[in-house]
């Protein structure tokens, strides 16, 4: 077709793009451009609305953007006194976030049905995958779990029915996975490790209980480990998700790994920590390129250095000593405002989820960017600017945003704000 005959055609007062460009062509414009945008697109016409609505173009739209580094969002969980008001203490959120949309709407879960903002405790997140967050209302949970699957960039939402036994949340385990096979919410499964009692101690055998969408049910399995813990199991509020497997730190001495699809076996894995690390300081566990992590701040009297390892062998648990490095040898270590009482309030967050050698702390109230390569220090955020201080992380999830929003099941479940 000749330039003359193509702008003639454009011009024609009856002509649509849809005569214009076959669906192919379309889909190669539509995917380039952003999921809000696709979203938007969908209400052009009614082909519009059909192609865009096809699994087809999910898949193309998916594997185009997933060329590029998934943006994420870090949800700080925290404890905190708000010293000129009250004595009482309070519960909140603070993000960090390199997510545009999420920038612009902010962190809220006020859409939950259980969010009450009077109360200082109205939410606790207790999991997160991909872009979904578990979520769980902490009076209700006192007594029983009552769990909220939920999207906080669409509002959506997705309450599961009580869980067996009464428990606090803040001494239960708590990790969730959702389908790999499809670009919507089609499966999960949540799982739900308690606290053992004292009576058990010195015992390598816990129960589990797991919620399974196929299923639409609780059930419980018990779990024998190749270890046995001397002490009551004491866990982070947060998991990792590695390999498809749920990983949480027990007794600071060892991480227990729990497969979600094989846990009719009746088995997990135990892998010991270094022995180097310190049981009685503060020890994040996360991963990045294929590789579990775990780092920790040992503090001295006149230094405290960052200290990073790596797992080399999944199997037999051989770590490797990936960095040791002094935070007062860091350029722009002058800039963090540290507490009166001093180191005691530092802390490692969370691994940056693509660069290995990024890291998040916190020093009293302060977010903190550590480039262990450049060796610098750049404080991002501040969780609390007023008089109030910070005493004690909850916990750490990271909210990963891919091209296309997670969905959760439509019926007979889902509920919408």
């Amino acid at each position: 077709m000749s330039e003359l005959s193509t702008s003639q055609l454009l011009l024609t007062p009856n002509s649509s793009i849809n005569n214009i460009l076959n669906d192919s062509l379309l889909i190669e414009i539509l995917q380039r451009l952003p999921c809000n945008s696709v979203l938007r697109a969908k209400s052009v016409c009614k082909h519009w609305f059909s192609l865009l609505s096809d699994p087809y173009f999910h898949r193309t739209f998916v594997r185009y953007h997933e060329q590029h580094a998934l943006p994420f969002t870090l949800v700080y969980e925290f404890h905190f006194w708000r010293r000129c008001l009250s004595d009482h203490l309070h519960h909140n959120f603070h993000t960090v976030s390199d997510h545009k949309n999420f920038q612009l709407r902010g962190f809220h879960l006020g859409f939950l049905p259980c969010f009450q903002p009077w109360e200082s405790h109205p939410i606790w997140v207790v999991a997160s995958h991909k872009d979904l967050l578990v979520c769980c209302h902490l009076k209700i949970s006192l007594l029983q779990g009552v769990y909220y699957i939920c999207n906080p960039l669409t509002k959506q939402w997705l309450d599961l029915p009580p869980s067996p036994g009464h428990h606090r949340v803040a001494d239960t385990a708590v990790s969730f996975i959702t389908s790999e096979k499809s670009v919507s919410l089609n499966s999960f499964k949540l799982v739900q490790i308690p606290k053992l009692d004292s009576c058990h101690s010195n015992s390598n055998c816990f129960e589990v209980n797991m919620f399974c969408s196929e299923e639409g049910e609780w059930r419980k399995f018990k779990i024998t480990s190749p270890r046995s813990f001397t002490r009551t199991w004491q866990f982070r509020p947060e998991s990792i998700t590695f390999k498809n497997k749920f990983h949480w730190l027990v007794n600071s001495s060892n991480v227990v790994v729990v497969d979600p699809f094989e846990i009719t076996s009746g088995f997990c894995q135990v892998i010991g920590l270094p022995a180097d690390l310190n049981p009685d300081i503060g020890i994040c566990l996360g991963s990045c390129h294929d590789n579990l992590r775990v780092c920790q701040i040992s503090r001295g009297w006149s230094n405290c250095e960052l200290i990073v390892w790596k797992l080399l062998d999944y199997v037999t648990g051989n770590w490797d000593l990936e960095c040791k490095i002094s935070l007062k040898e860091m350029a722009f270590f002058e800039n963090v405002r540290l507490h009166k009482f001093g180191f005691s309030t530092m802390e490692v967050l969370a691994f940056h989820p693509a660069d290995f050698g990024v890291l998040y702390l916190r020093f009293d109230n302060q977010i903190v960017l550590c480039n262990v390569r450049r060796k610098t220090l750049e404080v991002v955020s501040e969780c609390l600017q007023d008089s109030s201080f910070s005493v004690g992380t909850c916990g750490v999830f990271l909210l990963m945003h891919p091209c296309w929003p997670s969905m959760i099941p439509s019926l007979p479940l889902l509920k919408e704000c």
